[in-house]
């Protein structure tokens, strides 16, 4: 499956290349394709993830040596001097020390061997990338689900914009009808303005069913990415859609588990990493050790003559030991404040999935009611059609009125968009019992 979308994708990407008189015919699986390649959500959420990896490589590199290399030059414009005691043989006062110019470069090497600090950030970097990941996800199902739906919505419009075309040419059939009886003197005269008032009645609505497919394709067509101007086909029916989705899927037994909500999963994690910055906090009162070597090269003169200046090199390495002692209270405060907030998630996280699982049962209570409508509505319509049917019969022979064709007419209109609103009413709950699974199938 995954396969096949990638192929639809390559086959209508890039669109640019294409002339814009080029249709495009796609199913909800190419639309997916798309989406998936085009939509600028998913391209930042991409991009989040690559920031949250060079974050956990960043903390990685400082348990790395630090080398840095730095020069140094220093004007005496008055010598430092030292101090003599008053018994010294140099006698009393003090001495000039150094040089006019003094010079120096510094080679400097730390590496860390004992840092708690270091180790929980390294940790909260991990939790952070997992959180990244889960919100990636969640942008996976977001744009899943509003790609359904708007997919959804272009195939109720174009099958509602065919039913009242449906109901124009029966009304403009019965009107061309109305008119032989009426020559005929078969009918009176109110009957045939009758006809053409019923006619001209249906013809604003079915302008406004062609305006509403346009919109609705078009609102498609900016959410994956294509450019308006850009003929598109959507394949597919309601009819089939609804009865693809529910062919393996059982209303009673459906999964009511919330562990996968990306909603709930994001939550969690949040809660982690507020957990585990707190123990980032704590960690910076604790000792930490670390390797520590300096290189020096020095000189002092009175001049710039470089060649005749007597360099001196020195090197040192050891261990330095830090031991926090008082930081004016900044790590209670900090922990208390990670503490506080990680309280407000956890009271967010509870009355979100006492609230979801409100939710879900409402989406299974409306699926199981769809698909009872969809029955019902099937059956109506069959009924409707058979009624139409006797009524233009009994009107061509005289035995019915035009009141019993044009009721019998608007019924079978009113059966059949009562049956497209059952059928989208499934796939819309399906899509949404999904979204609050965590399910995502598409992309």
């Amino acid at each position: 499956m995954a396969g096949a979308a990638i192929m639809m994708a390559l086959s209508v990407l890039p669109v640019r290349a294409q002339s814009l008189t080029d249709t495009l015919h796609l199913d909800l699986e190419g639309v997916m394709a798309v989406a998936r390649e085009r939509n600028p959500t998913l391209r930042v959420a991409r991009l989040d993830i690559e920031s949250a990896e060079t974050g956990i490589r960043e903390v990685r590199g400082r348990y790395l040596p630090s080398l840095n290399i730095s020069g140094m030059y220093d004007r005496n414009i008055k010598r430092p001097i030292i101090f003599l005691p008053d018994d010294s043989p140099f006698g009393n006062g003090f001495i000039e020390i150094g040089s006019d110019n003094s010079f120096m470069g510094v080679f400097a090497a730390n590496m860390p061997l004992l840092n708690p600090g270091l180790n929980q950030s390294l940790r909260a970097a991990r939790i952070e990338k997992e959180l990244t990941s889960e919100q990636f996800r969640g942008s996976k199902i977001e744009l899943e689900y509003s790609v359904q739906v708007a997919f959804f919505d272009v195939l109720l419009t174009r099958e509602s914009k065919e039913v009242m075309q449906k109901s124009f040419r029966n009304a403009s059939e019965n009107l061309d009808r109305t008119r032989r009886m009426y020559e005929q003197g078969m009918v009176a005269e109110y009957d045939l303005i009758r006809a053409e008032v019923q006619t001209e009645n249906l013809r604003p609505n079915v302008l406004q069913a062609e305006n509403t497919y346009e919109l609705a394709l078009n609102y498609l067509k900016a959410l994956i990415g294509l450019e308006e101007g850009q003929p598109l086909v959507v394949e597919g029916s309601l009819s089939d859609m609804a009865i693809n989705r529910l062919s393996d899927f059982s209303i009673h037994d459906a999964e009511r588990s919330l562990r996968r909500n990306t909603d709930l999963v994001q939550m969690d994690l949040q809660l982690n990493l507020v957990n585990q910055q707190k123990q980032v906090a704590r960690s910076s009162g604790l000792p930490s050790l670390e390797l520590a070597g300096t290189y020096n090269y020095q000189a002092q003169s009175n001049h710039f003559r470089f060649s005749d200046i007597q360099w001196v090199e020195t090197f040192s390495t050891g261990l330095r030991l830090t031991i926090p002692l008082f930081n004016g209270f900044a790590v209670r405060s900090q922990t208390r404040q990670l503490e506080i907030l990680g309280e407000q998630i956890r009271l967010q996280r509870d009355y979100l999935e006492d609230n979801l699982d409100i939710q879900l049962d409402n989406i299974l209570r409306t699926l199981m009611v769809s698909v009872e409508k969809t029955s019902n509505a099937r059956s109506n319509v069959r009924m409707a059609e058979r009624g139409f049917e006797i009524a233009k019969t009994r009107y061509e022979t005289g035995q019915g009125t035009l009141m019993e064709l044009n009721d019998s007419e608007i019924a079978l209109t009113q059966a059949r968009f009562n049956l497209l609103q059952a059928k989208h009413e499934i796939l819309y709950a399906k899509a949404e019992y999904d979204k609050f699974i965590g399910e995502n199938n598409q992309l």
